[in-house]
């Protein structure tokens, strides 16, 4: 197996970087195709806890090429701070860390436009403000500062005036804010790109070589199917591509396709923000959960809805990118809870619905819920209980794909394969 893929089978916070770290010892390159500093993988190595945002999850293992690409927007402040905590517990170095020098950056006007529109914008969509979705919208309007522009003054100069007076206007006239003056962003971002352009390649044409030396490639995704923007529950998504799509959108595969995908999915659903939730629990089981399970954003910090696992929203997550297989996680969470359900369909206006397709309108979603024994593992023997191993079959009948991999805690070493990745 040559190519593969990590991607969020809910919304976001599913346990992808632990998933990544673990199979990356398995694989030459770890490719982060969309996204920005939104996003926050956690992962655990011997009981040291590591934090990323843009890099990529197999930057821990030495012999990885960590690959940043096209598709994600980048912050030069952040990810250089970053980098600087990164190397604290790992060896990163130009070698093994490239930045596509296409990427889009997030410049101060995007951050700022991105906390003003949420603050006074009458509809919530639980933004982080952190400049992703404004960073984006200068892409696609092709007015978009590129990782590569930093590294030349005067190109830099005339990309960014091109759309400064629009902004201008809109902050001083609209959100009564003023803003940097060209001349201070440009010497702030011509800094930050004399910093990092020893990190910065074409990053499709090395993928491209890679790929064609029978290297192993891994995809990551940030965030998950349920925020893409045009597959995910709309408008309260993030602003990229999270689904298997955006692999081919946002950092290429050239002359391959997609051998596995594996999508990630907790035992039960959280949802941070807002947006329609089924199987949101606001009782106490699902303040257990919250509480157990310490659900909070490692980005925001955020408290996590929690819910139970919705099967007709992972059939849509499975048909929108094509997975191969779901890696399940946090199931220690559940072995505490006193009862157990899983939401096998929906009561939509009188009729059974067991895929959660776009044209469902999920505010009116009554879920329909099969109840399991609950199970009590601790996870010490190595082999499920009859319990835990009902609830996972009844995963993969439902949904028609194995479940490969199951995690009982935030470590390497409490995950267990049930299939093979090799």
């Amino acid at each position: 197996m040559q190519t593969m893929a990590i991607i969020g089978a809910q919304w976001g916070d599913e346990g992808k970087g632990k998933i990544t770290d673990l199979l990356a010892e398995k694989c030459d390159l770890v490719v982060r195709y969309q996204g920005g500093h939104n996003a926050g993988h956690t992962i655990w190595v011997n009981g040291q806890k590591t934090v990323l945002h843009v890099i990529p999850s197999g930057v821990l293992h030495p012999h990885c090429l960590s690959v940043i690409g096209h598709g994600v927007v980048l912050e030069p402040e952040n990810f250089l701070n970053e980098l600087a905590k990164i190397k604290g517990v790992t060896n990163v170095t130009p070698e093994n860390l490239k930045l596509s020098s296409t990427a889009t950056v997030i410049t101060s006007y995007h951050k700022l436009l991105d906390a003003a529109r949420e603050a006074q914008g009458p509809e919530k969509i639980g933004t982080t403000g952190k400049g992703i979705g404004p960073a984006y919208e200068d892409k696609v309007s092709r007015r978009a500062i590129k990782v590569k522009d930093l590294l030349d003054k005067d190109t830099l100069v005339r990309r960014l005036s091109n759309g400064y007076a629009e902004k201008a206007i809109l902050f001083k006239h609209l959100y009564q804010i003023e803003i940097p003056a060209i001349e201070q962003e440009v010497e702030r971002l011509y800094r930050y790109g004399e910093s990092l352009k020893d990190y910065v390649v074409d990053t499709f044409s090395l993928i491209d070589d890679q790929l064609s030396k029978g290297k192993r490639v891994l995809y990551e995704g940030a965030q998950g199917i349920l925020l893409d923007v045009d597959y995910g529950t709309y408008p309260y998504v993030t602003s990229s591509s999270t689904a298997a799509s955006g692999i081919y959108n946002g950092a290429g595969i050239p002359g391959k396709k997609l051998e596995e995908v594996i999508g990630v999915a907790k035992a039960y659903t959280t949802r941070v923000g807002e947006g329609p939730f089924p199987t949101e629990l606001f009782d106490d089981i699902g303040a257990l959960i919250q509480k157990t399970g310490n659900e909070f954003g490692a980005t925001t910090g955020r408290k996590r809805r929690c819910g139970w696992l919705d099967i007709p929203l992972l059939r849509y997550s499975v048909k929108c990118s094509q997975l191969t297989s779901i890696a399940l996680t946090k199931l220690d969470i559940l072995s505490s809870v006193p009862e157990l359900k899983i939401c096998y369909a929906y009561e939509v206006n009188g009729k059974v619905v067991d895929c959660a397709y776009p044209g469902i309108n999920l505010y009116n979603a009554k879920p329909l819920y099969k109840t399991f024994k609950p199970f009590t593992d601790d996870f010490t023997s190595g082999k499920p209980s009859a319990e835990l191993e009902t609830y996972i079959s009844f995963l993969q009948e439902s949904l028609g794909i194995p479940v490969g991999i199951y995690a009982y805690g935030p470590d390497r070493n409490q995950i267990v394969f049930r299939q093979s990745y090799s």
